[in-house]
């Protein structure tokens, strides 16, 4: 009960001091960027056409993690999650990626619905991937994802690189934050302390962000109700 209660200030509080301006009864509150290409697409609202964007979204897929179960990106529906590729025997990167995820992992303890995800690039073997996560000292909320190779390569540049037109060829070390509709919401360089606190930050706004948006929906839900109870 306790840790629920403080969980609840951490979200609460910063979406108050940081989160909304008003405008006559309607709020707006500042959102996090959207990352990727955006697409326009035409909504039709009684009998009006509007634009809107659709915003990227990361790609399908299915590998097993450090257990050998096979699972696919629908168990992270409805979830916020931070996601980064590694070469695990990548004794410069490895190494330093791995130490800031747990540093991510400590500081964001509280909230237990977080997905910390680690696509391992050079190893298929569930084996190989249970020896890194004993390395590392991995935590119990962190999830580490293995596959073909070809196919875990292809998911990042196809899925993640080359859509944000980052560079590539010279290895993966970016840190993601992605939304509960699969739209990336913050990039980090993944061997920066500074932009590592940044993504816990920011992992703070979003979830301020979704707090609030439950909030106007209820309210005007409840307006709803009551008009029509009259």
């Amino acid at each position: 009960m306790k840790k629920a209660l403080i969980l609840l200030f951490i979200l609460v509080f910063p979406s108050a001091i940081y989160v909304f301006l008003t405008a006559g009864k309607a709020k707006s509150f500042i959102r996090l960027e959207y990352f990727g290409p955006k697409t326009p697409i035409h909504i039709n609202e009684n009998g009006k056409v509007k634009t809107d964007t659709a915003f990227y979204q990361v790609p399908g897929f299915n590998f097993y993690n450090q257990s050998g179960t096979s699972v696919n990106s629908g168990f992270f529906t409805g979830k916020i999650w931070v996601a980064y590729f590694v070469h695990i025997h990548d004794a410069e990167k490895a190494p330093s990626m791995a130490v800031l995820m747990n540093r991510i992992e400590e500081r964001t303890d509280l909230d237990t619905a977080l997905q910390l995800v680690t696509f391992t690039l050079d190893s298929e073997s569930v084996k190989s991937m249970q020896d890194y996560v004993n390395t590392i000292h991995a935590g119990k909320k962190r999830t580490f994802f293995s596959g073909n190779t070809q196919t875990l390569n292809d998911f990042a540049t196809e899925g993640f690189y080359k859509p944000l037109k980052l560079p590539y060829d010279n290895g993966f070390n970016q840190f993601f934050l992605i939304d509960k509709e699969g739209h990336i919401r913050g990039i980090y360089n993944g061997l920066q302390v500074k932009d590592i606190d940044k993504l816990v930050d920011e992992i703070g706004m979003m979830e301020a962000e979704y707090f609030l948006k439950k909030q106007i929906k209820e309210e005007k839900e409840g307006k709803v109700k009551d008009r029509d109870a009259i």
